[in-house]
């Protein structure tokens, strides 16, 4: 099996999670920073300290396995499979309870993680067990055989749908706060996302043309269904994979750089964009029009997806996103209603229903592609 076939198995930890720290280059203005200021401390910081007085136990919720999850009682001891699902405990404030996690640099932005235990690699059963966990939350990427075993064990645990939209993660905050006691916290955090995502949205509303725009990671890209397509269309560009008729990720084929031609190319930066045929005669190129996003932030489907959505706006719509600031407030957003967001299957977009061993393909691809870092 060649690199290029493992990567694709990589892919689906997209829903997982990366994490470093992103630049825009070229003609782009450093939107990174800027968002991270707007959004100001963390809400997880400030919310820590806010009464869960409307949380009620027991709770029970429907997993994407079908599965009824009980959880009696406020958990006190949190595992989590996957970095996306701790990035959203500590942004609502419940980073103190996590007592096991993906202990690596997919998680090395986040604060305070000593003490907690490394439940990533193998014998990941054991070492949950070990945690004598009262819940373990296991994003859509997770291994459902995993899962299986540690149900098999006695654990509790809350297996989560594919993420397919930014709306999707905001629900997903909401369910982790309801599951772990937080949902003051997590609804502060989710109404926090959710403005951002209006905002982005007004920044481009009176635009009359939308950059075209090519995301690239390790030879792939991301058509429909994916939060990253969602991201890129919600910024006010319009991603050429989906326009040729691409869904969920998929290996990039020249034909597409060159039909398509981007404005502008858009990748994680801890991936370089190869020069070279086609890529050097697209536009983007030729105007020096690309951006590198924080790979942990666009690849994990958290709250912290709001930073690269900023960033893109912020490029591609200064003026707007300006205005959009000024102007939508948090009673301009709506929040919908629930929906049965438990019912997608439990694959991730693009990848049919083989996911355990896809899960085990892309911990080895893993592997390779963190040896490529220094």
């Amino acid at each position: 099996m060649n690199t290029r076939t493992l990567v694709l198995a990589a892919v689906v930890l997209v829903a997982g999670g990366l994490a470093a720290t992103g630049a825009v280059a070229g003609g782009s203005a450093d939107g990174a920073s800027d968002a991270r200021s707007a959004l100001g401390p963390s809400v997880g910081d400030r919310a820590a300290s806010v009464a869960q007085s409307s949380c009620a136990f027991p709770v029970t919720r429907t997993d994407v396995t079908g599965t009824e999850v009980a959880v009696e009682e406020r958990p006190e001891r949190i595992v989590t499979l996957q970095p996306s699902d701790a990035q959203i405990l500590w942004e609502i404030g419940a980073q103190d309870r996590v007592v096991g996690m993906p202990v690596n640099q997919y998680t090395s932005y986040l604060d305070d993680r000593s003490g907690k235990a490394d439940v990533s690699g193998e014998g990941v059963v054991e070492r949950v067990v070990g945690t004598n966990p009262d819940l373990v939350l296991a994003a859509n990427v997770s291994d459902p055989e995993t899962v299986e075993s540690l149900r098999d064990a006695g654990l509790t645990v809350y297996h989560f749908a594919g993420v397919r939209s930014l709306e999707e993660i905001a629900r997903n905050v909401e369910t982790v706060g309801q599951l772990v006691g937080s949902c003051e916290s997590a609804r502060e955090e989710a109404s926090e996302f959710r403005l951002t995502v209006e905002r982005a949205e007004a920044a481009h509303a009176n635009a009359e043309d939308r950059p075209s725009v090519l995301y690239t990671f390790f030879g792939f890209t991301t058509g429909t269904g994916t939060h990253i397509h969602d991201a890129i269309e919600t910024a006010g560009g319009e991603n050429v994979a989906a326009e040729a008729g691409l869904e969920g990720y998929k290996e990039l084929n020249d034909e597409i750089v060159i039909d398509r031609n981007p404005e502008w190319i858009v990748f994680p930066d801890d991936y370089t964009v190869p020069e070279g045929t086609p890529y050097n005669e697209t536009t983007a190129f030729q105007r020096n029009q690309t951006i590198a996003l924080d790979y942990s932030y666009i690849n994990q489907p958290g709250p912290r997806v709001a930073i690269p959505l900023t960033q893109l706006a912020k490029t591609w719509y200064p003026e707007g996103l300006a205005e959009a600031n000024r102007t939508v407030n948090a009673s301009d957003v709506d929040t919908p209603n629930r929906t049965a967001a438990e019912t997608t299957a439990v694959n991730g977009p693009g990848f049919g229903v083989a996911v355990a061993g896809l899960a085990v393909l892309a911990l080895i691809a893993a592997a390779l592609l963190v040896g490529r870092r220094p």
